[in-house]
């Protein structure tokens, strides 16, 4: 692979897991883009992922990386930015690991205004558990855990982050 994103992928580990027409590569793709554009140097770069088809990324970015335990991306990276805050810290998280197990560390996260960056991924489900509704699946659309449909109203999470922060 000779291009100029490739010396940020663990080009080894490819081709990715991610099943065909999944959107995961485009956001991987934009956000290698935004990190070569802003010239940052691998080493001052730390990517944090949680649980879920979105956080397998880290194993396929060749930067300082941590793929960490579900709905906990933020507190870890939170950790990380406490101590070296001199990095740019990005957190790569997917709708369940971020607004399900993780929603507290998402609010908190956000009251605290903490200089992250963080990537949600938002496919409406528990994609790699077999497609059970997420806080973001929409009300009406059907899941592994809602046959005739969600009952309940998917979170906002611009607005959740809005009012936490």
């Amino acid at each position: 692979m000779n291009h100029e994103l490739s010396q940020y992928l663990r080009v080894e580990r490819l081709p990715h897991i991610w099943c065909p027409g999944c959107g995961n590569g485009i956001v991987i793709g934009a956000l290698l883009r935004a990190i070569h554009g802003q010239g940052l140097a691998k080493d001052e770069v730390v990517i944090v992922s949680g649980i879920g088809c979105s956080s397998r990324a880290t194993g396929y970015l060749d930067f300082n990386t941590i793929h960490t335990t579900h709905g906990r991306a933020l507190a870890f990276a939170t950790g990380i930015k406490f101590a070296r805050p001199d990095l740019t810290v990005i957190v790569l998280m997917g709708d369940g690991d971020a607004a399900a197990i993780g929603g507290n560390h998402f609010i908190h996260a956000a009251r605290r205004n903490i200089d992250l960056k963080a990537l949600l991924f938002n496919n409406n489900i528990y994609g790699m558990t077999g497609g059970q509704a997420s806080p973001l699946t929409p009300q009406g659309k059907m899941a592994t855990t809602a046959p005739y449909g969600v009952v309940e109203r998917n979170f906002n999470l611009a607005r959740l982050a809005q009012g936490a922060g």
